[in-house]
């Protein structure tokens, strides 16, 4: 990631990494970040606003899991938001990401990067499995 890049991230939770995603692609960059949890949704809007990255993160409350990573609601141009084939990168943090994994190879451009967050080796495998399915190659795993 780099200042400029598309980065879409499910599983916006307290927002820090949110923060941290929009710090390196700022000025030109924009992270897209998903969250299931409404009142979350909520609470990292105004974070954001406050921060002033308002114009660089999109919060969207929506089951990213079930319903992906396309925006189906139109942007301040009138336009609807297609981000398939754009991001740079994808972060999932979710309870069942290997189930994600198939929407986020949508969203990725060729030579996108996926970073997953998981602390049961029982999803790592899961995930692992899912990104084999799918032909990303150099997939490792780290524990920390």
């Amino acid at each position: 990631m780099k200042p400029g890049s598309l980065v879409i991230e499910s599983g916006t939770g307290s927002g820090s990494l949110s923060t941290s995603i929009a710090k390196t692609v700022f000025p030109t960059g924009h992270l897209y970040t998903f969250e299931f949890n409404e009142e979350r949704v909520k609470a990292a809007q105004k974070e954001f606003e406050e921060m002033g990255f308002d114009q660089n993160i999109t919060v969207t409350h929506r089951d990213a899991i079930e319903d992906g990573f396309n925006l189906d609601i139109a942007g301040s141009d009138g336009e609807k938001t297609d981000l398939e084939d754009k991001a740079d990168a994808v972060f999932l943090d979710l309870p069942s990401p290997w189930k994600a994994i198939g929407h986020a190879y949508k969203v990725l451009k060729h030579n996108g990067r996926i970073c997953n967050f998981s602390p049961c080796i029982e999803q790592v495998q899961k995930v692992c499995l899912e990104l084999n399915d799918l032909k990303f190659s150099h997939i490792r795993t780290f524990e920390c």
